[in-house]
């Protein structure tokens, strides 16, 4: 009598504990995903376990614990699947098409061509030196002058000194 109890309490305990799991499979399952997301999600996990199966190949081989042969033929059969998982990817979902470039990268293109920003022109003779030069490279005269009035820094090409007015003279 007492082991049938027993019995039936401890029935009781695991039905408690095992009940949330069981409903939530039934009640929670609103979100239904249709074959074509199954099928997609599945042959992305393949695709990465062969990936990850082929990375523990190359590690086996560089330990050397495989030999060259053996690795070459598992290898090539390992990215055979990969190839065929990939083909398979291709048909139930195309691959998306690449997005159009934004302002921000259009506009580091068009920095990257501009050899004007790059390079400055010497008021003296024209030459174009390098940005952040302080002399010419063909002529050598500086492409800033100091005030010998104030001491403020002004262009080689400037007549007056744009912080005292005074004239400035090379």
């Amino acid at each position: 009598m007492i082991l049938a109890l027993l019995a039936t309490l401890g029935a009781i305990v695991v039905a408690f504990v095992l009940h949330p799991v069981f409903t939530e499979a039934t009640a929670g399952a609103t979100a239904t995903f249709d074959e074509a997301e199954l099928k997609l999600a599945d042959l992305r996990d393949k695709k990465a376990m062969l990936y990850e199966v082929i990375q523990d190949l190359d590690f086996e081989k560089a330990s050397g614990k495989i030999s060259d042969s053996d690795y070459e033929s598992t290898r090539n059969n390992y990215l055979a699947q990969v190839a065929a998982v990939m083909e398979q990817l291709d048909a139930v979902a195309p691959p998306e098409p690449k997005k159009p470039k934004t302002k921000q990268s259009a506009k580091k293109q068009t920095r990257r061509k501009s050899q004007s920003d790059l390079e400055r022109a010497c008021a003296s003779c024209g030459k174009r030196n390098p940005k952040g030069s302080n002399f010419c490279l063909e002529c050598g005269k500086p492409f800033a002058l100091t005030c010998a009035s104030c001491g403020e820094s002004v262009l080689a090409k400037a007549r007056f000194c744009n912080a005292c007015g005074e004239k400035v003279t090379a």
